[in-house]
């Protein structure tokens, strides 16, 4: 299903707004041309790709309609990200912070452009699995994945099946595509000591389960650039690591990363019956294998060391889980990979492979690649030892790991190691779709115990409000006139509690009885006027 940003009525427009061309001339240098001349020449490169292979008229016919939509897609959220950033600044003069940030960051307006792409792809069904998009553009997963976040809560009119593929396609790059041997993550890994951040460098005391548990209501914070602001630096841990490093890419990674398997062994745990206590256990020595035996994580799978790590310290400490039964509950998750259990990187051959990092490190493979091309990133058949995730355990994985579990044994000698920090489960606040920009309607959750921040403008709750409200709400949009200047219509996603609280919800539009008839007489002579006058 083809989609543009919501609110645009007719053809929307390829070019820039009159909005963003004045916010690009009042920086110091106008970058219009640099923006527009990427944008062109990726959007070519992506069309020519389909141009040279031999399919069908309509597959081409689709690429460059997928080419338009990115365009007016990559306008409409630039003029968004700039807009939020003086908002965000508090000042009109960004003009430094913009150009070196946003504008001029070229990496960064390359990924905001393969974004783009992958929005209209999404919406026009193009033969493109991910990432090969990143392929034909010559860009790495692990730079993608910071523009998705910023991208999706931008808003911008995207439908919420565009919002829903965009977090998957971050979890592809965090939990596999980020850790192939030639990313360039590892790069950021080696002046680290060679070491992933831990968890608890990473993640606010706030997100954090036990004593230093604070309110869970704690919003995440997306800045645009690179590099996180000095806002999100507030966010971060406190500890011996200076700030600047705090909020570095590997650091925003690592919060990702932790966030996400956080959440994937809490629900295998719940579906495995596992304790708590075991739960930490087995998250230490996750985070250990992370941390300390990062090379595990090269061209494998994040969910691999996550069944790993159960396995062992179940084990260890008696508990006998068979590893079948552990993948068997893992193949029942909702977005599992059943590839995951079933190929898994052995070893590699390093003589041949000594030889392929000299020519591709940092760089994209010369094969030539096709609309047919598989998904799989840089894919090097008959070059390394696959099996399967048994078959990986014995023979790799406790090599690296059977040290450090066994100090959870209870026959162990020595000390039993700190456990780390547990990433605690957050409600996200519920999100506020903007259906149209004029006239300005709006749809979100409802929250009893939120009152709508919308002090203007008309509100409707479902399932409380009287149906004369939704009438007037499409009056006000076929005829184009209001009695206010915005408008909003307010979903609620949950039942009726109870008499008393149905009453409350009538009256939460802040108009009493007689002034909705007062205003009910008013809609009604409207439309007899419209009807009269057609």
């Amino acid at each position: 299903m083809a989609t543009v940003p919501q609110g645009i009525v007719g053809k929307p427009r390829f070019g820039p707004s009159d909005c963003l061309i004045a916010m690009l001339r009042a920086c110091s240098r106008d970058s219009t041309e640099a923006i527009e001349t990427r944008l062109k020449c990726m959007l070519q490169m992506f069309l020519q790709h389909y141009r040279d292979d031999e399919g069908n008229e309509k597959t081409k016919e689709l690429a460059a309609k997928c080419c338009y939509e990115a365009g007016v897609w990559y306008h409409r959220i630039l003029e968004s990200l700039i807009s939020q950033e003086r908002k965000r600044l508090g000042f009109s003069d960004i003009s430094v912070c913009l150009m070196q940030g946003i504008l001029e960051h070229d990496l960064f307006q390359r990924c905001l452009v393969a974004c783009c792409l992958e929005i209209a792809v999404t919406s026009n069904s193009l033969p493109c699995d991910f990432p090969l998009l990143l392929q034909i553009l010559k860009l790495e997963p692990y730079h993608f994945w910071k523009v998705i976040e910023p991208v999706w809560r931008v808003g911008s009119g995207l439908p919420h099946y565009v919002v829903t593929h965009l977090i998957q396609v971050e979890e592809k790059v965090l939990e596999n595509l980020a850790w192939i041997s030639d990313s360039p993550l590892w790069d950021e890994i080696t002046p680290n000591e060679g070491h992933m951040p831990t968890c608890q460098q990473v993640m606010h005391p706030n997100r954090l389960e036990g004593p230093m548990q604070t309110d869970p209501g704690v919003p995440r914070d997306v800045s645009l650039g690179m590099n996180h602001s000095a806002r999100t630096e507030q966010q971060c841990s406190p500890s011996a690591i200076n700030k600047q490093e705090r909020c570095s890419s590997l650091h925003l990674f690592a919060r990702k990363v932790y966030s996400l398997m956080a959440k994937r062994l809490r629900e295998l745990c719940s579906t495995l019956e596992i304790s708590d206590e075991l739960r930490l256990k087995i998250w230490t020595c996750f985070e250990y294998s992370l941390v300390h035996c990062s090379c595990l994580m090269e061209d494998r799978h994040l969910d691999q060391l996550l069944m790993c790590a159960i396995y062992i310290i179940a084990k260890i400490t008696k508990m006998e889980i068979p590893f079948k039964q552990i993948m068997k509950c893992y193949k029942s998750q909702p977005r599992a990979n059943k590839s995951v259990c079933k190929n898994v990187l052995i070893s590699e051959r390093m003589e041949e492979n000594s030889t392929i990092k000299k020519i591709n490190t940092g760089k994209h493979s010369s094969t030539i690649l096709t609309p047919n091309t598989p998904s799989t990133h840089y894919p090097r058949p008959g070059q390394e030892e696959r099996g399967n995730l048994i078959h990986f355990y014995n023979q790799v994985y406790t090599t690296k790991m059977q040290h450090f579990a066994k100090q959870f044994a209870q026959t162990s000698l020595r000390d039993t190691p700190p456990l780390s920090p547990y990433p605690r489960q957050w409600k996200a606040s519920p999100r506020c779709y903007q259906l149209s920009n004029s006239p300005s309607i709006s749809i979100s959750p409802y929250n009893t115990e939120t009152p709508s921040p919308h002090r203007t403008g008309l509100c409707y709750y479902f399932n409380s409000s009287p149906p004369e409200l939704l009438r007037e709400i499409n009056n006000m949009i076929k005829t184009g006139r209001s009695p206010n200047m915005r408008c909003y219509a307010v979903s609620l996603d949950r039942d009726e509690e109870g008499d008393g609280s149905s009453a409350k919800r009538l009256r939460l539009d802040g108009q009493s009885a007689w002034q909705r008839r007062l205003r009910n007489v008013f809609n009604d002579r409207i439309t007899r006027m419209n009807q009269d006058q057609v």
